[in-house]
């Protein structure tokens, strides 16, 4: 057994695993994608123009109710997804906050963790506190944010299982994208999973 091998074996199982995606919030989701693309040579972008789903769900912010409309995209750097967020009303929401704090860029880490329940109680245990949520209809666990304390730093966002047959989908869509224009647009995120025939029974 190699010295790498005797590490990894007796190394720490991290509960959220690898962070499976990078979340940048941003003032123009065009100039961003075109960033990507021209500076690092990261595309296609799946772009998906009025955000998760028309009319826009019921999201919760603080526990308040809000409507908060997007522009989403999503690429990979790797095995890593890259989302970019921009937010085309003034809902309160953890984007706006970064925003009116005079920030661009980099706001969650975000993990598809295996076990939902074990690592909202632990983050939850740590101190993390729960700042906004997307709740799915006729589904117990919710895509949660996390204040983060500054020895972590960026937002948390927990996505239940479920939802790895979407990022999925993402990746084997762009992996496998033989057009010309880097920019695969789509109306919203709900007809791209439409499109890309998922189903979550």
């Amino acid at each position: 057994m190699t010295g790498t091998e005797i590490e990894i074996q007796h190394g720490l199982r991290p509960i959220l695993g690898p962070a499976t995606q990078l979340g940048f919030v941003v003032r123009d989701i065009e100039e961003a994608m075109r960033h990507w693309i021209d500076v690092f040579g990261v595309g296609p972008f799946i772009f998906m123009e009025r955000g998760v789903s028309q009319p826009v769900g019921t999201t919760y912010h603080r526990g308040q109710a809000v409507q908060v409309e997007l522009r989403l995209a999503f690429a990979y750097m790797g095995d890593v997804q890259i989302e970019l967020i921009e937010q085309t009303n003034d809902a309160s929401s953890p984007y706006t906050d970064f925003l009116n704090e005079g920030r661009e860029g980099l706001q969650h880490l975000g993990f598809w963790v295996h076990d939902h329940d074990e690592a909202t109680a632990r983050v939850e245990a740590a101190g993390y506190e729960r700042d906004y949520e997307i709740r799915v209809a006729g589904q117990t666990q919710s895509i949660i944010y996390y204040k983060s304390p500054s020895v972590y730093g960026p937002m948390l966002e927990i996505v239940p299982p479920m939802w790895r047959r979407s990022r999925q989908a993402v990746l084997e869509h762009i992996r496998t994208y033989t057009g010309t224009d880097p920019i695969i647009r789509f109306d919203t995120y709900s007809a791209f999973i439409q499109h890309a025939g998922v189903t979550f029974d």
